[in-house]
């Protein structure tokens, strides 16, 4: 077991490591250019249907979820602590676009290349995937707590993981503190509430106030099989081409952390930071109903 367990984590390292550095290293001209039937990015948050996206297009076009998602990772956080400038990230993306040469890129880790997606690739159009931030932070916490509870007892592994790194900086750690209401998340190595809920706020509005409005696709999560007709027209594609009934990443095991918190503390929360996004795609959310 321990040899197979090796072998699966050399293989990971080579494919999101060793092959993307390797190839970086070559002039782009060592790529052939693809002809593109579109380009497209999925940049919705995570845990929002970005996996769902990738699977409704991988059976007819170029589509991955979380290309490179490591190698990214390692150049977002060299952006970010001012190792590399804005000319050498974008350098790196126009390098990685021509050598994957997708249609549709769907991933969470593209709202931190929004500004030059949007410049570079005038072409583009952008799909993003909203879900109302109560489920989103439900889903979330299913999806993530085994592993924070697993760093919690592993912190110098912790500080070693490049995606708690960047998640830090999502929730701005540093900044936001648990009240006494959140110990249950304090306790399991979880973000506070505000950072939850800020991030959700600020990723959605970044979308929303950078992609030119006639590049940009709002898809509530929930509606993503019923949207594939508007997907296909938006991206100018032959109707019928996407499957319906597509939703993977399915979490099925839940822990309900959310519903170990003071209701009134949690929607206080949800208010103060969420109020006004959820006034205009979800108005029929009135609170934590579940």
């Amino acid at each position: 077991m321990k040899i197979k367990g090796f072998f699966n984590r050399a293989n990971k390292w080579v494919n999101n490591l060793a092959i993307p550095w390797f190839q970086c290293k070559l002039p782009v001209w060592c790529f052939s250019e693809h002809n593109l039937r579109f380009k497209a990015y999925c940049v919705g948050a995570a845990k929002t249907g970005t996996v769902s996206i990738h699977a409704t297009f991988s059976q007819q076009y170029r589509s991955a979820h979380e290309p490179e998602r490591e190698f990214l990772i390692h150049h977002i956080l060299a952006f970010i602590h001012g190792k590399i400038d804005k000319s050498e990230l974008t350098q790196y993306i126009r390098h990685r676009d021509r050598r994957l040469a997708l249609e549709m890129d769907s991933s969470h880790l593209n709202y931190h290349l929004l500004d030059i997606l949007v410049s570079e690739f005038s072409d583009a159009k952008f799909i993003l995937t909203i879900r109302d931030c109560y489920s989103w932070l439900d889903s979330f916490l299913n999806f993530h707590y085994p592993f924070y509870s697993y760093l919690r007892d592993n912190p110098q592994l912790r500080r070693r993981n490049r995606w708690i790194k960047l998640y830090d900086i999502d929730f701005k750690a540093n900044e936001f503190k648990h009240a006494r209401e959140e110990n249950i998340f304090a306790n399991n190595g979880l973000y506070a509430l505000d950072s939850y809920f800020s991030y959700w706020r600020e990723h959605n509005s970044k979308v929303l106030t950078t992609v030119p409005e006639e590049r940009l696709l709002v898809v509530k999560t929930q509606e993503i099989n019923q949207s594939v007709k508007k997907i296909e027209e938006f991206l100018g594609i032959p109707l019928g081409t996407l499957p319906q009934n597509v939703h993977r990443n399915v979490k099925r095991r839940k822990f309900n952390l959310l519903s170990q918190i003071n209701k009134d503390f949690l929607e206080e929360k949800a208010n103060f930071h969420c109020n006004e996004l959820m006034g205009k795609y979800f108005p029929e959310v009135k609170g934590f109903n579940f």
